[in-house]
Formats: C-alpha cells, structure tokens, sequence
C-alpha cells in the first residue's frame, strides 16, 4: 500500500498489525489527527517557555503518537527533545524548534492525506 508517495510516514506497520483493516488503520490515523495538533502545541509553548519537565512529557507523549504512524524520524527527532529535557541541567530544545515544527507539518499533512485518500471507495 505504501507506494512511495509518504516521505515522512510509514503505515505499514501499522496496517499489518492491524491484520490489514484499513479502515482500523485510518481511524488510529484519525485519532492522531485529532490528538497530535493539541500535543505539539503544548510542546510548542514548552520549548518557548524553556519548561523542561513540560517539555519531557509533552516529547514523550507525541513521541508514542508519531511512533504509531511510522513517522520514524520525527519520533527520534522527539526522543532526542525528550532525553535533553531530562539532562542535568536540562539542554534547550528552542534551537530544534523550527525543524520540530516542520517535520510536524509534514507528519501531519501526510497522515492527513492517509485518512482522505486510503481505503475509500472511488
């Protein structure tokens, strides 16, 4: 199914254990939809604020959510966030904020895209 068109997302994986039920698959994508926006903006505000405990559950809990759309690099990209934010003393993320936000966006309008266009009937 995943025919290259994703550059930032991987369903597969998702998709397989989920016995192939795409229509499971692009409601967990929905949900991500739903949740994602939310979570990044809080996380957004932490990093401005230099809120590093904020910072390390917001990271955490996107980094589950990305993770579950195979948005392998942005979950690295969080999962490094996250362990900065938990160092003695903890590092800023401020200067990883603008290529948070863009890997978001394309995480986003990718999932996006999954859920208008995958599985529905033409």
């Amino acid at each position: 199914m995943n025919d290259n068109r994703y550059q930032h997302i991987n369903p597969e994986p998702l998709l397989d254990a989920m016995g192939g039920d795409v229509a499971a698959c692009r409601h967990m994508f929905g949900t991500f939809a739903q949740s994602a926006p939310a979570t990044f903006a809080r996380l957004e505000q932490a990093i401005r604020a230099d809120d590093a405990a904020q910072v390390k559950r917001e990271a955490h809990s996107l980094k589950s959510m990305t993770a579950l759309v195979g948005a392998g690099v942005l979950t690295e990209l969080l999962k490094s966030v996250e362990t900065q934010s938990r160092n003695d003393p903890p590092q800023s993320a401020q200067p990883r904020l603008a290529e948070l936000q863009s890997l978001f966006a394309a995480v986003d309008a990718e999932v996006r895209h999954y859920i208008d266009q995958v599985g529905v009937a033409q």
